[in-house]
């Protein structure tokens, strides 16, 4: 719940610098995004396959 909470606030906080901004800084970033939008989902999937992956796999016994 503390993790919701916090990513709650936070994304309350970007939603409020992102209007507080000026429109050509908003439109530069748009375009940042929309060109760097795509590796950073690709990113994040594998990251969660990653931890799927961990989630299920069974430890290895070196010992």
């Amino acid at each position: 719940m503390k993790h919701f909470l916090l990513l709650l606030i936070c994304g309350l906080a970007l939603y409020g610098i992102w209007q507080l901004t000026t429109p050509l800084l908003r439109k530069n970033a748009t375009q940042t995004i929309a060109r760097h939008g795509l590796r950073v989902i690709v990113f994040i999937l594998i990251l969660l396959a990653l931890l799927i992956t961990a989630y299920y796999t069974p430890a290895l016994h070196l010992l």
